[in-house]
């Protein structure tokens, strides 16, 4: 890669793994259903002069936009509510496990040894947060992130089977489907939303702007030019950047406290992470799969 798309490259995921500071930011100040519905209205709003009609393909992106919209991010946000953003941008990274499992299941690939030792070594470091005293209360937190984490491994099939589609103009859909799906489960299930939006300062639409154009639009714009022009094994390490800066993140401007051991179960997540990314690099197998984000493809 030459040195100006290295550096666009880590940029890029340096600013993902700010969003989950972003998200803790916001958080504080709306109700997490809520912030999710405003980030994908504002998304979609951006995105209208890339989106063009989808004869034939509506049906498949409403359903990728309830799997993305509630499953991978409602309990990704609503996990957030307790869980450090540290944790969070580690323990996110089991997408790339359940990618590998998945592949197993549904695409019947057959995975490298050293693919199942990564997901192994991977889901082992959340299971040894988990079980640590200090983190007993959040146990059920934990597990959504989880499982968000597996409904962005399932949410990335759907999208390959809808074939080449822009992928500006499929985040504008599904941020069109999602809105109003998070706004009618905010009404059901949260309160106070109003007296939110009315309070809610610069820190919490700015955690909003911040998703919605940066992560969304920006973010995915730069991976997509980058990944039009070299192959995906070139590109795959430079995500490990993401976790790294969510952890620097979540301590330096949030002043998250870590314990030793649950720092213990951060890197051996992080290393089962990597085993998994080298793997797929060597074999050719699942890494166009596991390194794709959430409602996008893997040519725009």
């Amino acid at each position: 890669m030459k040195p100006l798309h290295i550096l666009l490259m880590i940029l890029a995921m340096a600013f993902w793994g700010l969003n989950f500071v972003a998200i803790k930011i916001g958080l504080l100040e709306l109700p997490p259903l809520l912030i999710l519905a405003l980030r994908f209205s504002l998304a979609a709003t951006l995105l209208i002069p890339f989106m063009r009609q989808i004869k034939g393909r509506a049906g498949e992106i409403f359903r990728i936009s309830v799997i993305l919209g509630f499953f991978h991010f409602g309990m990704l946000f609503l996990g957030l509510t307790q869980v450090e953003a540290a944790l969070g941008a580690v323990v996110i990274q089991l997408q790339l496990p359940f990618a590998v499992i998945l592949a197993v299941v549904l695409l019947n690939e057959r995975p490298s040894a050293r693919s199942l030792l990564g997901t192994a070594i991977a889901f082992a470091g959340v299971a040894l947060i988990g079980s640590r005293a200090e983190f007993q209360g959040h146990v059920v937190y934990l597990l959504l992130i989880v499982l968000a984490a597996a409904a962005w491994a399932f949410s990335n099939i759907s999208v390959k089977r809808l074939g080449p589609i822009n992928v500006f103009m499929l985040n504008g859909w599904i941020s069109l489907f999602a809105a109003p799906q998070l706004f009618l489960l905010s009404v059901m299930f949260e309160s106070g939303q109003w007296t939110a939006l009315m309070t809610a300062g610069w820190r919490g639409y700015g955690a909003v702007a911040y998703m919605a154009v940066v992560s969304t639009i920006a973010v995915y714009g730069v991976w997509y030019y980058l990944l039009g022009r070299y192959p995906m094994s070139q590109m795959m390490p430079y995500t490990l950047v993401a976790p790294l800066v969510g952890i620097l993140g979540g301590i330096i401007l949030l002043s998250e406290e870590l314990t030793w051991m649950i720092a213990l179960g951060i890197a051996v997540t992080l290393i089962g992470v990597v085993v998994i990314v080298f793997a797929s690099m060597r074999t050719g197998k699942v890494g166009e799969s596991i390194a794709v984000e959430p409602g996008q493809k893997e040519r725009p």
